[in-house]
């Protein structure tokens, strides 16, 4: 199995000026994280405030082998969102919804969902998307346990695609998801 690593969003304040160089314009803030992370997921309340050449340059701005997510709601009521996804479905390659009464594991401190596959254009074949959501920083003995936790309960899958959310946006959770990643030897 292969587990590869992302953020929820890659546009976090806490990212300006120690992830991301001062010196590079925010245009340029996907491209710079896709050198170093193989995924992001687009989340709706940020691609329903861009413009279609805006969504059109995020897929630009990355390769095939990099898997761009774009999430929709459950359900959505709001006109011009539902109007811009009708006008992107063709361009975005990866569709995910984590429905309401979907899989969920939650514990203490965090939260897993498992998200459906609308579309997968670029996804790995035998994939499965799932966010981590937890308002701490979890230590990376808590990380471990739920990277352990997915590669033995989801062992049918061959690539898991896995998302950090909340305070789990740091750029040092991401690292240490990454490193865990390579002892766990989940990586490719």
């Amino acid at each position: 199995m292969i587990m590869i690593i992302g953020a929820r969003g890659w546009e976090h304040d806490q990212w300006q000026g120690t992830y991301y160089p001062n010196e590079i314009a925010t245009d340029w803030h996907l491209t710079f994280y896709a050198k170093e992370f193989q995924t992001a997921l687009a989340p709706t309340n940020f691609w329903s405030q861009c413009s279609l050449e805006e969504i059109q340059e995020f897929c630009s701005d990355v390769t095939e082998e990099f898997a761009l997510i774009f999430e929709q709601n459950d359900v959505e009521n709001n006109k011009a969102i539902v109007q811009l996804q009708q006008k992107i479905e063709d361009l975005i390659p990866n569709w995910i919804v984590f429905r309401s009464d979907g899989w969920q594991k939650s514990e203490n401190n965090y939260c897993i969902k498992q998200a459906e596959i609308i579309q997968g254009k670029t996804l790995a074949k035998n994939s499965a998307v799932f966010s981590v959501y937890s308002e701490e920083i979890l230590k990376d003995v808590v990380l471990r346990e739920i990277m352990n936790f997915l590669k033995n309960e989801f062992q049918e899958f061959d690539v898991i695609y896995l998302f950090l959310d909340g305070a789990l946006v740091s750029i040092d959770a991401l690292n240490t998801v990454k490193t865990l990643r390579r002892m766990l030897a989940l990586d490719y």
